[in-house]
């Protein structure tokens, strides 16, 4: 409700098989647990800030402790959000999940091209779902071997998805380290989705 302080801060949680997304406090960046190695991403109004294990406290953070995944390697073609979330619903029930129940997931891919944000929010302004973007640096990634990390569930938009998906996720370029929160995408060829073990 216009909060935007810190609410959880990463050092009181275990970093073992933890994996997570969600805004830096103040909406001032993002960031990207993988097994407990946080990235984060901010943005100075000059240039991008990447850092690694250096940001303690977030805005508002999903995760999920996952010790084994299950990889699924596939050949596709998408070219919108909606086209990966119906990827990752008939992946998941293929793979025997009820996807009624919240899940994590992971997205390996050698060649992304993608839009992305990183909140960078200011003081003083008050908080809706129509001016988030205004107070972003809006980035692009072409043909970068990325990560994905994403949560779906059908019962929490507007919580920790947008209003109008059942997912949200991050991106982490791997060459760069760079984290943003994905908007848009599209790959065309081979990746590894991987869904926990249960």
């Amino acid at each position: 409700k216009g909060d935007l302080s810190a609410y959880l801060n990463l050092d009181t949680l275990i970093k073992r098989n933890l994996f997570a997304l969600g805004p830096v406090a103040g909406l001032k960046g993002e960031i990207l647990v993988l097994d407990g190695k946080v990235y984060s991403s901010s943005w100075n109004g000059r240039q991008l800030q990447n850092k690694q294990n250096e940001v303690s406290q977030a805005a508002m953070l999903v995760y999920s402790y996952v010790q084994n995944w299950k990889a699924i390697n596939l050949k596709i073609k998408i070219s919108s959000y909606a086209e990966l979330e119906k990827l990752v619903e008939t992946t998941a029930i293929a793979n025997g999940y009820d996807i009624e129940i919240p899940f994590a997931f992971k997205i390996e891919t050698g060649s992304l091209k993608a839009l992305y944000h990183v909140i960078n929010w200011q003081e003083g302004t008050k908080h809706t779902m129509e001016n988030h973007k205004k107070f972003s640096y809006e980035g692009q990634l072409k043909n970068n071997e990325s990560i994905l990390l994403g949560f779906y569930s059908q019962q929490h938009q507007s919580i920790f998805t947008h209003h109008t998906s059942n997912m949200h996720i991050h991106v982490l370029d791997k060459k760069t380290t760079t984290v943003g929160h994905l908007d848009s995408l599209f790959i065309n060829g081979s990746i590894t989705i991987y869904l926990p073990v249960k």
